[in-house]
This record gives structure tokens, C-alpha cells and sequence, in this order.
């Protein structure tokens, strides 16, 4: 099969790869989708936390927003057959140690990560994948099952920031997590007012439909802007999908007294300065987001029903048949060309 495949600091190119056969457990899938994520830059670098930390090794192919059909099961699969439209999750937990047992499958100390953390991912034609971490996805076309792991990402962060029916919300970062958790914010968790804050009016304009105001923080200012949306109430809840400097010091602006701030956004090399006192002072919670566990059914629920919109934040959809192909999508995701939003690449060449 040909797949991505990275061995290297921005050493990656399309490969010939042995199909692995599934093992017990296991499932083989023919990949139909997969989306192009601003994590992959980091993986394709070498900046992500896990490499740097030695957690993750190369080489390794990338694609954690996938979706296919299982073409094969292995022994002991009793729940998924030939046929079946699946997609899987990122992390896969060993299901025994006391996170696990927890029910804290994310932060699992021998998990792996699909396509990110020692595991291999969907820029491939195939993927040998547990039916442990499995998910049917009947009603939901390949793009859009593609992006139940961002949809899942953010909505564990919205989970994360306690946000409710009292509450205003400002999401920074119009990228898909931002637009997909400033949807999840107003339509699921009933928030009062919700505020996206960026620099890219296009993206911005994405989300126009689901929130009270975009803020393009270039030409005006978030903290009068805020008071004149929430009548000077503020702002309880920031979800930050997007890690910049100046992030903190937008969140100083605008947050009442006990506000609460979830962070789902890599900064990788980014430096944020951020002023403690205020955080002591005014009893604000920082907390970080990680994965998203416990939330997937629900999030494929979500939009079988038609409740979540992913097909909002697709901007592009693109063959996935070369290395040529492949740096096409990174470098129009990375210049932001064309107004790009969420590539969706087809690494078996065809739309389903």
C-alpha cells in the first residue's frame, strides 16, 4: 500500500508499505478519508510535546481524522464486520492501568495515539486498527466521520470549561477545534453568549451562523468589544483552540472574577506570558484539555442528528495519491491559501 510515511524532521514522503494483516483483535480498513490537521506540522517537525519529550518515536504515518471500510476482521471480533463504515479513536489505552480503571482513558500511561504517538495513522490506503477503539458510523457520509476526532477534541474542551446556560464564551482561534467548540458551546451546551476571536475574517465569517460575534483582534478591541456583546457582564468561559503569545493577556482583558479557561490548543515553541496575579487574584481556573475521551458516541449522535454541522469548516477536498499531493494540502493549510480551512484528502484516490 502507499502511505505517508515520516522518518524525520520534515523528512516524509509517500512509501510503498506492507499491509499489516489484523491480529487478534484487530480490523484491516480501507481508508476513504482523512483530515489534514495543524497537529501533523508539528509532527512532520518534530516541535510536538511528544517528540521533544522522547514520548513518540519515528518513523511514524501521520493522520489521526480518519474514516474507512473494515475490508478484513481478525479473531475475536464479534462486533464489526466486513463492510462495516467505521472510524477510529485517537488514543488507544491499554484498558488496565489506574487511569484506565479510572475511566480516564486519555491519560493512560501505555497508550498510543493514532497517527501521532507510536501508533500509525490514516495517510494510507490502509489501517490496522483494534475494534477495541472502533466506531461505527452508519448515516454519516466518509468527510464527516473523518471529523469526529476534531469534533471529539472539541467538545471535550467545552466539557472542560464548564460551560452552560449562564454563561458567555469566548473561543479563541477560528481554526475547525475553535469553529467545531464554538458550535458545540451555543447548540449543545446552551451557552448565553458565545464570542469567537481571530485574525482571519473568512474564518471568522464560518461561524456567523452559531455565535453573537467574531472579534478580528487586528482591527478591534476584544475587551470593549466583549463588554458591548455580554452588556458588560464579561466573559465566564475561554476555550483557547488556538496557542499564541498575546492569548493570556486577551483572556486578562475580558474575564470576570471565577472565570475558567480550557486549553486545547498546541503552543508547541509559541511563549505566552501570563500574569499570575490575576489568575490568583480573581480565582481563575486554567485547565488543560487533552484528547477526547468518553465523548464519541455522542459526538457521532450529534451529527447523525444534524445537531453538529462539520461539513462547515471543509473548505477543500483533495487526492491523496503522491507526495506531491500530500504538500499541496500542507502548504495551502499552512500559507492559508485560499481561504483553507479543513483538507480532506483521499488516500485510496476516490470520494465515497
Amino acid at each position: 500500500m502507499k502511505a505517508i510515511v515520516v522518518r524525520g524532521p520534515f523528512q516524509y514522503k509517500i512509501e510503498e508499505c506492507e499491509i499489516k494483516p489484523p491480529a487478534q483483535g484487530e480490523v484491516l480498513i480501507k481508508v476513504e478519508a482523512v483530515g489534514l490537521c495543524g497537529t501533523d506540522v508539528g509532527i512532520l517537525s518534530n516541535e510536538m510535546q511528544y517528540y521533544k519529550t522522547g514520548q513518540a518515536k519515528l518513523p511514524i504515518i501521520p493522520g489521526h481524522e480518519w474514516s474507512g471500510y473494515i475490508v478484513e476482521t481478525g479473531a475475536g471480533v464479534e462486533d464489526f464486520v466486513p463492510g462495516d463504515a467505521v472510524t477510529g479513536e485517537c488514543t488507544v489505552r491499554c484498558g488496565f492501568c489506574s487511569y484506565c480503571q479510572k475511566g480516564l482513558p486519555h491519560l493512560c500511561t501505555n497508550r498510543t495515539e493514532t497517527g501521532v504517538m507510536n501508533r500509525d495513522g490514516g495517510y494510507a490506503q490502509y489501517i490496522t486498527f483494534p475494534a477495541a477503539s472502533l466506531h461505527k458510523i452508519n448515516g454519516i457520509s466518509m468527510d464527516h466521520a473523518a471529523l469526529v476526532e476534531p469534533a471529539g477534541i472539541a467538545m471535550q474542551a467545552v466539557k472542560r470549561a464548564g460551560i452552560g446556560p449562564d454563561d458567555n464564551v469566548l473561543i479563541v482561534g477560528p481554526g475547525p477545534i475553535g469553529l467545531l467548540a464554538a458550535q458545540i458551546a451555543k447548540k449543545i451546551f446552551a451557552a448565553k453568549k458565545v464570542i469567537i476571536s481571530g485574525t482571519r475574517d473568512e474564518r471568522l465569517e464560518r461561524a456567523k451562523d452559531y455565535t453573537d460575534a467574531a472579534i478580528n483582534v487586528k482591527n478591534e478591541d476584544i475587551a470593549e468589544k466583549v463588554k458591548a456583546v455580554t452588556q458588560g457582564e464579561g466573559i465566564d468561559a475561554v476555550v483557547i483552540a488556538a496557542g499564541g503569545s498575546t492569548v493570556f493577556h486577551d483572556c486578562e482583558k475580558v474575564l470576570s472574577p471565577g472565570g475558567r479557561i480550557s486549553i486545547c490548543g498546541f503552543f508547541d515553541s509559541t511563549k505566552a506570558e501570563c500574569s499570575w496575579d490575576f489568575i490568583s487574584t480573581n480565582n481563575i481556573d486554567i485547565r488543560g484539555s487533552l484528547g477526547s475521551p468518553n465523548v464519541w458516541s455522542f459526538v457521532i449522535s450529534s451529527i447523525q442528528r444534524g445537531i453538529l454541522d462539520v461539513e462547515n469548516i471543509i473548505s477543500h477536498r483533495m487526492p491523496l495519491e503522491s507526495t506531491e499531493d500530500f504538500q499541496t494540502a500542507l502548504d495551502m493549510m499552512t500559507s492559508r491559501a485560499d481561504n483553507s480551512c479543513k483538507i480532506i484528502l483521499y488516500p485510496n484516490g476516490e470520494k465515497r
